[in-house]
């Protein structure tokens, strides 16, 4: 599709439409242009019910389709076992044909104004920090642990692989997540079953989700050279870490998990987590540990 080139008085603004089926359709197409995305993906999404109702789209459209895009959602988050009201800000992109005329500038002004009338707190992850610096987003370096473990593998777990696209296992998912216990109290997202539910469209997150049925517990994790990589446990109780493991068929000699083991034993040792994709905070965050991780499946 070949946009004329328009000033910004010549757009049209519309916000929190995700109601409306044909100005919330006529944004995938920019996903799909700017992240590669398809169009069926986010139809789909939304068919499910997977869409997140406080998912709040500020855009600007021309001849009817949307050519650039903020979006916020609530992202209650715990913080030293505290729950604070926070925001999330995601879906930041501008058809090639747009860019450097202000569009991005002007929806985050918007976004963000909303967003300081009932916020304290906003996140985001991006490739692209310094974009976001002048609206005072600053990078939270992000940590992972790591803890020698002789495990020799079970033979007697339960564990199953569990499929958010099946209509039972999805309820099974759905009850899992609103009885959630934190798996850490340092920095926890309270219920980020929706960006989960996106996460799943990607076939190499899907196939690291199981349900133990004996311990009634979703647990992410995958054994890679004989390390163990636990990425989150959901359910309403969080099992001790030798538990888990003996959940694990898979051998391994060494874990490493993706948040702040304080419910664990201790005895982890703390490594910089090195990604291209960096979590940012806007607002004054307040927290007693300086290492954590925003569990990878929440991530969005």
């Amino acid at each position: 599709m070949i946009w004329e080139d328009k000033t910004i008085n010549q757009l049209k603004y519309e916000s929190n439409y995700s109601k409306d089926t044909k100005l919330r359709e006529n944004l995938y197409p920019l996903f799909n242009t700017v992240f590669g995305i398809p169009e069926n993906t986010f139809k789909d999404f939304y068919f499910r019910g997977f869409w997140d109702p406080t998912y709040k789209p500020y855009s600007f459209f021309s001849e009817g389709y949307a050519v650039a895009n903020v979006s916020t959602f609530d992202f209650p988050i715990f913080l030293n076992g505290v729950l604070h009201k926070a925001a999330g800000i995601q879906s930041v992109m501008t058809h090639p044909d747009y860019r450097k005329k202000g569009l991005m500038n002007t929806l985050m002004k918007k976004a963000l104004a909303e967003i300081d009338e009932s916020y304290n707190l906003s996140f985001l992850v991006t490739s692209d920090p310094n974009l976001y610096k002048k609206y005072g987003f600053r990078i939270l370096n992000e940590y992972f642990y790591v803890k020698d473990y002789n495990h020799k593998g079970s033979h007697c777990a339960d564990l199953k692989s569990i499929d958010v696209f099946d209509s039972h296992d999805l309820k099974k998912i759905q009850d899992l997540f609103k009885k959630n216990v934190p798996s850490t109290s340092v920095f926890y997202p309270v219920n980020y079953e929706h960006p989960f539910y996106l996460n799943m469209y990607n076939p190499n997150m899907k196939n690291l989700v199981y349900y133990s049925a004996s311990l009634d517990l979703m647990i992410m994790y995958e054994v890679v050279d004989n390390k163990l990589e636990l990425f989150d446990v959901i359910g309403s109780s969080l099992p001790d870490l030798d538990k888990i493991c003996s959940l694990i068929p898979e051998p391994f000699h060494e874990i490493h998990l993706f948040f702040n083991p304080d419910k664990f034993s201790t005895g982890f040792n703390v490594l910089e987590y090195d990604s291209p994709d960096k979590l940012m905070v806007r607002g004054n965050l307040e927290i007693s540990q300086p290492s954590f991780k925003l569990p990878i499946f929440a991530e969005f």
